[in-house]
C-alpha cells in the first residue's frame, strides 16, 4: 500500500515537471494557449491630428493724417504764420480791380490759397495742377481756391493766370504787401485753411510731393471724404 502510495506520488511529479518544462520552451510573447494577446496600444503620435495653423496678424493700416510740416531751421525763419494760425485777412483787387475781401472767397469747408508770381515756372505749374486735382475734384465738397499773385501787373498776371486753365479767383498783392504779412520770401507758397481760416497745412515753393500732400491733406480734412 505505501509503495503503491510512493509510485503515484512520483509519477504526478514526473507529469508536473514535464508540462513546466514544455511551457518554459514556449517563445517570449507568444500567449499561452488559450490566453488572448493583449492589443498594443496607439503610440502618443497615433490618432492625434495636428492643430490647425493660425492664420498671419494682419495689422490695419495707418490712419491717414494731415501730413506734417517738416522745414530747416532756415525755411522755418521765412515763415511768419504756420499751423494753428489764422491767416490774415486783407482786401484785395482782383484781376478786373474790383476790391475783394478774402474771407468772402473761403470755401463751405476748407480754402486753399496760394501765393504765386508770373514769371515763376513753379508757381504756374502749381496753378494748372490745383486746376486739375483740386478744383474739379473738391469744389463740390466745400474746397475753394484763391490764387493771389504777388508783385506783377494785372495785365502780366492775367494772361499767365489764363494760360494755366484755372477758373478759380485770383487776386492781386501789387506791392507785396500783403505777402509780407505771412513770410519772407519762397515763392510759391501754399496754405490750406478752415473755414474760419485757421492753418491746417502749409508748404513753400513746389513740387510733386506738395501736391500729394496737398491732396492727403484735404481728404483728412474733409473726414475722409
Amino acid at each position: 500500500m505505501r509503495r503503491e502510495n510512493a509510485w503515484t506520488m512520483g509519477l504526478a511529479v514526473l507529469l508536473i515537471a514535464s508540462w513546466l518544462g514544455c511551457s518554459s520552451d514556449t517563445k517570449k510573447g507568444q500567449p499561452r494557449p488559450g490566453v488572448k494577446a493583449a492589443k498594443a496600444g496607439p503610440s502618443a503620435s497615433e490618432g492625434k491630428t495636428a492643430p490647425p495653423a493660425k492664420p498671419p496678424v494682419v495689422e490695419p493700416p495707418p490712419v491717414p493724417t494731415i501730413p506734417k510740416v517738416s522745414l530747416t531751421e532756415a525755411l522755418a525763419a521765412t515763415c511768419l504764420v504756420k499751423v494753428g494760425d489764422t491767416l490774415p485777412e486783407a482786401t484785395l483787387p482782383d484781376l478786373g480791380g474790383k476790391a475783394i475781401e478774402l474771407r468772402s472767397l473761403r470755401g463751405e469747408k476748407l480754402t486753399v490759397v496760394c501765393f504765386w508770381k508770373a514769371d515763376n515756372l513753379y508757381s504756374v505749374e502749381e496753378l494748372r495742377e490745383l486746376a486739375k486735382d483740386v478744383a474739379g475734384p473738391y469744389a463740390a465738397k466745400g474746397v475753394r481756391i484763391v490764387a493771389i499773385d504777388e508783385g506783377d501787373t494785372p495785365q502780366a498776371a492775367g494772361e499767365k493766370f489764363q494760360s494755366t486753365g484755372a477758373t478759380f479767383a485770383c487776386l492781386l498783392d501789387p506791392d507785396g504787401a500783403y505777402f509780407k504779412r505771412v513770410a519772407t520770401e519762397k515763392l510759391p507758397r501754399t496754405y490750406l485753411v478752415d473755414a474760419q481760416g485757421k492753418i491746417l497745412w502749409f508748404d513753400i515753393e513746389y513740387s510733386q510731393s506738395t501736391q500729394r500732400d496737398l491732396v492727403q491733406a484735404i481728404q483728412v480734412a474733409l473726414g475722409g471724404k
